[in-house]
């Protein structure tokens, strides 16, 4: 999963946490008009009406898509609190479309600017208070990207942060005929649901310290601001569900390690799907991305002469990957959907 420009955070840099929800719709805000457009591409917004509502869309389109084979699409659903734009930003699937070759989705939930969110079933908020058929403008939306985009109908991924997340677990429950796979990062799964009985690549990122979307299930700490009408099951439960769905034999599970993050696979499964379970050790309910320096004495010029040091060579030179946590969650999504094709 180390192929390509990595998507990467050094510790000395300021963090921006985007998933805390007080702050999304300040940060939404600024994302609109600082966000960079990428200069080959090109980045614009649909409008799709649904049930008499108007729907947003954020699509990038690739350089020179016009003139290639159907693409791929990888639609990313945002967390409750945020919107197209700022999904854009935590994940740069954008940068990625433009290398990789595929267009990049952000759809926007429904809410106030400050409450956007998907209907998920048991969650969350605006969404979920005033039932809005969300799987209904997805459809709506697939129907528009391959007649107007020349997207590939074997080729949609659905992937999801948070409150997306849970949502994509809901279109891979529903709509398991629209997608070649899906991932989700610090979602859920809750007890009401049901497996559909057709086989469905999945992919599930989950840090262990998350406390709004806890790893182990459960209300979580923002419960009460989600109006979650239901506790979520653990990662590992919802993985054993789709491992079961998939008809996986789950002793054929490989697990290694790659910095904190522990990759458990199990990909003896009808029709060639897979199942993944990434579970980050002390990860919190982020995007995750790769950080350098966890220790603050990496940063002390101390430090830094010291590996200088002990490697003969300058500053530049020092092997930082040795300190590295997280995972570049983007590029490790994308090279899971690039396995799967919808048969």
């Amino acid at each position: 999963m180390e192929h390509g420009p990595r998507r990467h955070r050094d510790s000395r840099e300021p963090r921006l946490r985007l998933s805390r929800p007080l702050r999304s719709a300040i940060v939404a805000s600024a994302l609109a008009i600082l966000l960079p457009v990428s200069a080959a591409g090109i980045t614009e917004t649909l409008e799709i009406a649904v049930n008499g509502t108007v729907r947003t869309v954020r699509l990038h389109v690739p350089a020179d898509a016009q003139d290639a084979a159907p693409l791929p699409a990888v639609v990313a659903f945002h967390g409750s609190a945020w919107n197209g734009i700022a999904m854009e930003q935590a994940t740069g699937f954008s940068d990625l479309a433009e290398r990789e070759r595929f267009l990049a989705v952000y759809p926007d939930g429904t809410g106030p600017a400050d409450v956007r969110s998907w209907n998920a079933g048991a969650c969350c908020s605006f969404a979920l208070e005033r039932d809005v058929d969300d799987v209904a403008f997805v459809d709506e939306l697939l129907d528009r990207l391959i007649a107007a985009y020349s997207v590939d109908p074997a080729r949609i991924y659905a992937t999801g942060f948070s409150n997306g997340g849970m949502f994509a677990y809901r279109l891979a429950i529903e709509r398991p005929e629209r997608f070649a796979a899906i991932a989700v990062v610090a979602g859920a799964m809750f007890p009401s649901q049901r497996t559909p009985g057709v086989p469905v690549p999945v992919l599930h990122i989950h840090g262990t310290s998350d406390a709004v979307v806890p790893y182990r299930g459960g209300w979580g700490s923002l419960s009460l601001l989600s109006g979650k009408t239901e506790p979520s099951l653990s990662a590992v439960d919802a993985v054993a569900l789709w491992i079961a769905n998939n008809g996986c034999d789950a002793g054929s599970s490989v697990a290694r390690s790659e910095r904190n993050a522990r990759i458990e696979t199990v990909a003896s499964c009808e029709d060639d799907t897979e199942v993944v379970l990434i579970t980050l050790l002390e990860g919190t309910h982020d995007w995750p991305v790769i950080e350098r320096d966890p220790s603050d004495f990496l940063v002390t010029e101390d430090a830094l002469d010291l590996y200088a040091g002990l490697a003969g060579t300058t500053d530049a030179d020092i092997p930082w990957e040795l300190f590295e946590i997280g995972l570049d969650a983007t590029t490790a999504i994308w090279e899971f959907f690039e396995r799967h094709v919808r048969r």
